[in-house]
């Protein structure tokens, strides 16, 4: 009698050591809100950190530049002026060509019934006949792609089972009818 209330009472404290285990951490609305609020408030920090930093860079950068130019001769100076605008209007022709070759990549795939999307990723290969050559492959494969999908649907199983024989067939009975 002793050892079954021993084991009753062992059971029991089982029992209530897994629910306490089992029991959740219950938040309440303040403390999620507090959690929320300082999540919220790193990442302003580290993002408003990171914008600091580079606009220290930035500033370091201009500050270097106009140290060099004022140890520059007016020639250099000229000089210097002369090849920024250069990189500037390289810049800006790369822009334009890219915008160029974008919309005709775009018309490309319009003709070709593919989605525009696919613009932007095949215009970084920058070679108008490989980009053309990509494009039909595309092309290509979507369409091979479809026409599987289309046979595939419309493939039809074998019956089974024979139709066989009508075993009553009116037509022969009328036939029969009128020959007699």
């Amino acid at each position: 009698m002793e050892d079954k209330q021993q084991k009753e009472e062992i059971v029991n404290e089982e029992q209530q050591e897994e629910q306490e285990g089992q029991q959740e951490e219950v938040y309440t609305q303040a403390e999620v809100d507090r959690q929320i609020s300082k999540a919220v408030e790193s990442a302003i920090q580290k993002q408003r950190k990171k914008w600091e930093e580079e606009k220290q860079e930035e500033i370091e950068q201009a500050k270097n530049e106009a140290a060099e130019y004022a140890k520059m001769t007016q020639k250099e100076k000229e000089e210097a002026e002369l090849k920024k605008r250069l990189e500037e209007i390289e810049k800006r022709e790369k822009e334009l060509n890219r915008r160029q070759l974008l919309a005709e990549v775009q018309e490309d795939l319009k003709e070709n019934e593919l989605p525009t999307e696919l613009a932007e990723v095949l215009v970084n290969l920058e070679d108008n006949e490989e980009i053309k050559e990509k494009i039909n492959s595309i092309k290509q494969f979507l369409d091979d792609a479809v026409n599987e999908k289309v046979k595939e649907r419309l493939r039809q199983d074998t019956p089974n089972e024979s139709t066989g024989e009508i075993s009553h067939d009116p037509f022969k009975e009328k036939i029969l009818k009128y020959k007699k």
